[in-house]
């Protein structure tokens, strides 16, 4: 950096006006914002694309976030006019949402015999909700530990423990990246402290993707290599972060599977090549993700290893999630790390008619046909 700007930047990080603390205000307000538009409203309720000869839609792994469920209903219909069968559940992270007579979750859990945070989807008729407190009450706690995650993250970029700034360190992060993400991470706390959104529904924004951004959006001022820079140090730290998760505020892996399936519903492994482990525990689930945008590169190897799964076993079924993001699709921003679901639609999972996978898929006594079938009849 020239020493020009250096100057430039050290002297406005050193006294950042009223001026710029009103457009952090403004920054925040808006991504924390649960209001849509009228612009926004359309955009929720139109897909990006259509299969206007799909009868059958199976979409149990995608995200509603914020936006109104029957927004995003009124998406899925548009999207798959001539559908005649539909099996489309919501999955929020740790917080169980309803559509169309089902309801489902994608729950965090902890697995003690491998150190690791593993997710499952959790899917169940509406109906059974008032006997589902105990599933209810377990992820709020999750939920609550989530977005407790964020402030650590923005701690250990303002304040870094030893190891955090070890590797910091070892990245070769110049410091005037660091004193950039340091600079916009103590904004961005200081904002959400003063805030105190408390239980408002905007509590629920207080997500780790607000820091990129806000990074993004209040960076701008800044040479684009620079922030791009500072941006890649907020996501060393999250890494740093997560990994060393705090097993106690998450339940066991084998208590979510065993309160999910005292109430009659059914459980999913999702994106298993993050957690390979899982697939060696023998755990009573009803199946997997063969594919999800974020690991689509092992499909026909987990297709093939569920055709020898024990006999004497429930089959597992294959399953394919979407994964979808809505916020990505009300409100994108390229300079998120949240950009690579842009492509993303709800119900559209195109390896069911890949020619190499439906091969496997028929070696395998496999289709999205029987998965619906006997998911739907598991779950009746």
């Amino acid at each position: 950096m020239k020493a020009a700007a250096k100057a430039q930047l050290i002297r406005r990080d050193k006294n950042v006006d009223k001026k710029d603390l009103s457009q952090d205000w403004i920054a925040f307000n808006r991504l924390t914002s649960v209001e849509l538009t009228a612009k926004e409203t359309a955009v929720a309720a139109r897909p990006s694309r259509q299969d206007l000869e799909e009868k059958r839609v199976l979409a149990i792994h995608w995200h509603p976030e914020w936006i109104p469920l029957e927004l995003i209903d009124q998406r899925t219909r548009k999207a798959f006019p001539m559908a005649e069968d539909r099996l489309v559940i919501p999955t929020q992270h740790n917080r169980l949402m309803s559509l169309d007579g089902w309801t489902g979750v994608e729950a965090d859990a902890y697995s003690p015999e491998y150190g690791l945070k593993i997710q499952l989807l959790i899917h169940l008729r509406s109906q059974l909700l008032p006997k589902a407190t105990t599933l209810a009450a377990m992820m709020e706690r999750t939920f609550r530990y989530r977005a407790l995650q964020l402030l650590d993250i923005l701690e250990n970029i303002i304040a870094p423990d030893v190891a955090v700034k070890n590797e910091i360190k070892k990245q070769g992060f110049s410091s005037d990246s660091i004193h950039l993400a340091q600079s916009l991470a103590q904004r961005l706390r200081d904002i959400i402290e003063k805030a105190d959104l408390g239980d408002s529904e905007r509590a629920e924004m207080l997500k780790n993707r607000l820091l990129p951004d806000f990074m993004a959006a209040r960076g701008q001022d800044y040479p684009p290599a620079l922030l791009d820079r500072a941006m890649a140090l907020s996501r060393l730290v999250k890494s740093q972060v997560k990994r060393r998760l705090t097993p106690s505020r998450f339940h066991t892996v084998r208590e979510v599977v065993e309160e999910a399936r005292g109430l009659g519903a059914g459980v999913v492994i999702p994106h298993p090549p993050q957690f390979w482990p899982a697939l060696l525990d023998d755990l009573n689930v009803d199946g997997w993700e063969v594919w999800n945008p974020s690991t689509p590169n092992h499909t026909i190897f987990l297709i093939e290893t569920l055709a020898r799964q024990k006999k004497g076993q429930r089959p597992l079924l294959a399953f394919m999630g979407d994964d979808t993001h809505m916020s990505s699709k009300i409100r994108p921003d390229q300079k998120s790390e949240e950009k690579n679901n842009l492509d993303r639609e709800i119900g559209f999972q195109s390896p069911w008619r890949d020619p190499q996978v439906m091969a496997a898929l028929k070696k395998a006594g496999q289709s999205r046909d029987r998965t619906m079938d006997e998911y739907r009849a598991r779950l009746t």
